[in-house]
């Protein structure tokens, strides 16, 4: 644990400051007793007299009349002691003393003075004792973000793909091993080169200096073609660099670099599908779009809640103002404060020093889209519901409360009123944010709309990857249309990109299927009695898979699953590992 010790010099200088301005004696001690920085020695004293009742009591002393006052009367030097005056006052960090400051005048003009300004000297030590304890705040914040920074180049060491950090001059400032073995080099080679040096084929201006979120290239490498994804560092609304990955197709997470995505106008019109289960959804939403109340859209991961937030938005009269996404389990959590509300100057160490604002001040006049919300902190939740009250926020460090006008729609797929009741969720916030419930049905529930949406994604990503539309076989459809979409629509998006790549004739069949979607082809099982025989651990996976179609592949329904299959959460877990890499 961070102790005042850790910021000695820092302390040091404070006490010869307040010595200097105010020809006052001072002194300032740990937890323990023991001197960090001061002017004068007074060990005994602090061992036996009024520091140790302040580091106890957490309470402010103030001694006028050394010798006689009752503060004194059991100090060992009392009757040599040779201060005329003094004052202790805590120094407290998250509600525990961890020292204790003092003002000691050895002199009847210093105690005059002392005297005369005791009630301003006390507001100044108090405030000085404020800032050593935002000061070892600050050094303890920066000492778990050097951890972090360390756990994340390690984390990027470890990862397979290829990743190479650009600063907003397209200078490269970080490289993993995979993309040096990638390139053929080292990092001492191209650290601080621009990439243009590195990779002459690969242009990042149209993505550095645009709104572009993220950009698909493909790039030749030592006569080795490779799919790269450029994704832009935003600060500010300012992009501040790039990263660039290697990645597989088959390994893109659908939601980052979906084209729907990286649209920022989605209407209603972007939703694909014709099924009854989504058009009155969409209804729904279209009849509440323009609606000041709060929206809680509910679903299954994969379902498209974001796209649906997005639609709201802009079909709103907020339309011509800011859409805020943030995901509240992407971020962490002693990070996700100052991401919602911002910081002021100096709120903490490595903070933009003319401070940041938050996300809700972001979306000042628009929407905010608080995705997976039952991932919120549950101290953050509190601030939230203060928000959604008063329409007020306040920065990080910061002492002044700005009115806000912002729409929040948030989104889970999580049981927020089982959350409620096991009291991992206020009660109030969740009624706040409830005003109006919009569930997103799953992609199973949704008949017809699968034909629609594979036949929509092949489309976008041979033009995405710049190669020819394909088609695709009926039996190929056939199959598709029985599986049960775990995943939803992003887990279809997902294989779109993966047939499109690993098939190279115009026509996608069903032997370019994975396995798992060849493994369900035709096992007529319906949980009912079957007359065919068949293999005990085929009939145990058919039942498995029955009972994740019916309570969904989300973490709750693997559990509800579980229960009902009478199996634990890790069973079931693994035995979902060994179909799906058979």
């Amino acid at each position: 644990m961070a102790q005042l010790s850790d910021i000695k010099e820092f302390i040091k200088t404070v006490s010869e400051a307040i010595t200097n301005s105010l020809d006052i004696e001072s002194l300032i001690v740990d937890e323990n007793l023991t001197i960090v920085a001061g002017t004068v020695d007074r060990v005994k004293a602090v061992s036996e007299g009024l520091m140790q009742r302040v580091a106890e009591t957490g309470q402010h002393i103030m001694v006028l009349n050394p010798r006689d006052d009752v503060m004194c009367a059991k100090c060992s030097e009392r009757e040599e002691c040779t201060e005329t005056a003094g004052l202790d006052c805590p120094i407290i960090l998250d509600g525990k003393v961890i020292g204790v400051m003092g003002l000691i005048c050895r002199n009847y003009d210093q105690r005059e003075k002392f005297i005369t300004k005791r009630e301003s000297l006390l507001s100044f030590v108090q405030g000085m004792c404020e800032l050593i304890s935002s000061k070892l705040a600050e050094h303890i914040m920066l000492e778990k973000i050097k951890t972090q920074n360390i756990m994340l180049d390690q984390i990027l060491s470890t990862i397979s793909d290829g990743y190479i950090i650009l600063d907003n001059e397209s200078r490269i400032t970080n490289v993993n091993m995979h993309a040096l073995k990638i390139l053929g080099t080292n990092e001492e080679s191209i650290k601080g080169r621009t990439i243009g040096e590195v990779i002459p084929d690969l242009d990042v201006k149209s993505i550095l200096h645009s709104n572009q979120y993220t950009s698909y290239d493909e790039v030749k490498i030592k006569d080795k073609v490779h799919d790269i994804f450029i994704t832009a560092m935003n600060n500010n609304n300012e992009n501040v660099g790039l990263v660039i990955s290697f990645k597989k197709v088959d390994n893109i997470g659908s939601r980052i670099y979906s084209k729907a995505f990286q649209n920022k106008q989605i209407t209603f019109d972007s939703i694909i599908g014709k099924s009854s289960a989504l058009i009155d959804t969409i209804r729904l939403a279209k009849t509440v779009s323009n609606n000041k109340a709060n929206i809680l859209i509910l679903g299954e991961s994969g379902t498209g809640k974001e796209l649906f937030a997005r639609a709201i938005h802009c079909a709103s009269d907020r339309s011509e103002n800011s859409f805020i996404s943030i995901n509240c389990a992407a971020i962490p959590k002693e990070l996700l404060e100052s991401e919602l509300f911002g910081y002021e100057t100096g709120a903490f160490t490595g903070a933009n020093k003319s401070g940041k604002p938050g996300k809700f001040e972001l979306a000042d006049g628009g929407t905010i889209f608080l995705d997976e919300i039952g991932d919120m902190p549950f101290y953050l939740q509190a601030k939230i519901l203060k928000v959604l009250q008063d329409r007020t926020i306040e920065r990080v460090g910061g002492i002044k409360q700005k009115v806000i006008d912002v729409r929040i729609i948030s989104a889970t797929n999580k049981n927020l009123e089982k959350m409620v009741a096991e009291g991992n969720f206020r009660e109030d916030l969740y009624y706040r944010l409830n005003v109006i419930p919009i569930t997103v049905p799953p992609l199973r529930d949704r008949k017809g709309d699968v034909d629609l949406l594979v036949r929509h994604f092949i489309g976008v990503y041979a033009e995405n990857y710049k190669i020819e539309n394909k088609t695709i076989s009926k039996e190929a459809m056939d199959i598709l249309n029985q599986y049960s979409w775990h995943g939803n629509v992003r887990e279809l998006e997902n294989l779109v990109q993966y047939l499109i790549t690993v098939n190279k004739g115009e026509v996608i069949t069903a032997d370019s299927l994975p396995k798992k979607f060849l493994r369900s082809k035709g096992d007529g099982y319906s949980g009912s009695e079957d007359s065919r025989v068949l293999p005990l651990k085929t009939i145990e996976e058919n039942i498995i898979n029955k009972a994740i179609e019916k309570y969904g592949s989300s973490t709750e329904g693997k559990l509800k699953a579980a229960k009902v299959l009478g199996i634990s959460k890790t069973t079931l877990y693994r035995k979902l590992a060994e179909y799906n890499n058979k």
